[in-house]
């Protein structure tokens, strides 16, 4: 009886394993109509325009620097002198390079601070759409390398996108 039993169970294993439903969506077609993402995306681009800015500027001042450097200091300046300028041309080098990883520090920061809830809503409508369509699971197919039979897979972008109020 038991063996029977046993035998009934794994031949409807297979049987259930089909009827288990899989499901795929484009995060990147998402986020090209997703306004949140868009305006997060175009104040960090200015962010991070702004800051290229700052250190262009800051080199500008620098080659200036040693332009003059170069113009004004030969063998009959004083070793002095020569030392102050060349430590002034070093510290201002020193704090363009300090000046970048601030800002690359601070692009991150904020780049964390502005996606993170972006995304956060994003896997909240994806989990919604896979319980709401009894999905086992789903694979992101833009940041993913596994190829998806897309004839036995559902795409659920456009249902992703509707739990997230875009079309």
């Amino acid at each position: 009886m038991v063996k029977k039993i046993l035998l009934m169970v794994l031949m409807l294993a297979p049987i259930a394993a089909f009827a288990q439903k899989f499901a795929h969506y484009d995060s990147q077609e998402i986020a090209k109509v997703y306004p949140a993402y868009l305006t997060a995306q175009t104040e960090l681009e200015a962010l991070g325009k702004q800051y290229e800015d700052d250190i262009v500027e800051m080199q500008k001042e620098l080659q200036t620097k040693f332009e003059k450097y170069q113009a004004e200091v030969n063998e009959s300046t004083p070793a002095n002198m020569r030392q102050r300028r060349e430590a002034e041309l070093n510290d201002l080098q020193q704090r363009i390079q300090q000046a970048y990883q601030d800002n690359q520090k601070s692009y991150q920061e904020e780049s964390a601070k502005k996606m993170q809830p972006i995304i956060q809503k994003l896997r909240d409508a994806v989990e919604a759409v896979l319980k709401e369509g009894s999905y086992v699971y789903a694979i992101d197919k833009s940041t993913t390398s596994v190829v998806i039979n897309e004839t036995i897979s559902v795409d659920i972008t456009a249902a992703v996108k509707a739990k997230l109020g875009i079309q």
